[in-house]
């Protein structure tokens, strides 16, 4: 893949640098490669932007709309970081597509199913716990 390809397909990482919309690159992304991890991060990421708007219009610049406003710029920071780093390595799943292919297998589609919810439960379990904490932070 040549590099104007890999810029192509990287577009989506400018999205990580604009306030407000820093998370919507990763739901592209999510949904390009049919990945719900990234689009639930990308969800993650815009979050704290909608809570600081709503924040400001009912509070103006108070102490939680401010410290809404440090968290998303902090959250927004670690979205550049990740999102280079998907980029990194996306560029290297299109470099070695034949390495990165996915061979069919006999699995127990039970437990493969069983094993993916848990997974998916215990991500939405975890961002609940940080949103809760962060809530707690800002009333205190």
């Amino acid at each position: 893949m040549n590099i104007i390809e890999k810029i192509k397909n990287s577009w989506w990482i400018i999205l990580s640098l604009i306030p407000f919309i820093n998370g919507l690159g990763f739901v592209y992304i999510g949904f390009k490669h049919n990945n719900t991890n990234w689009v639930v991060e990308g969800i993650t990421y815009e979050t704290p932007w909608f809570f600081y708007i709503i924040y400001n219009i009912i509070y103006h610049f108070s102490i939680p709309t401010i410290s809404i406003l440090v968290f998303a710029i902090l959250l927004m920071l670690v979205s550049i970081i990740r999102s280079i780093w998907v980029a990194f390595k996306l560029a290297d799943v299109y470099d070695n597509n034949e390495k990165y292919t996915i061979k069919q297998t006999n699995l127990n589609h039970d437990d493969s199913y069983n094993h993916e919810n848990n997974s998916k439960l215990s991500c939405c379990f975890c961002i609940a716990c940080i949103f809760i904490i962060i809530a707690i932070i800002i009333i205190l």
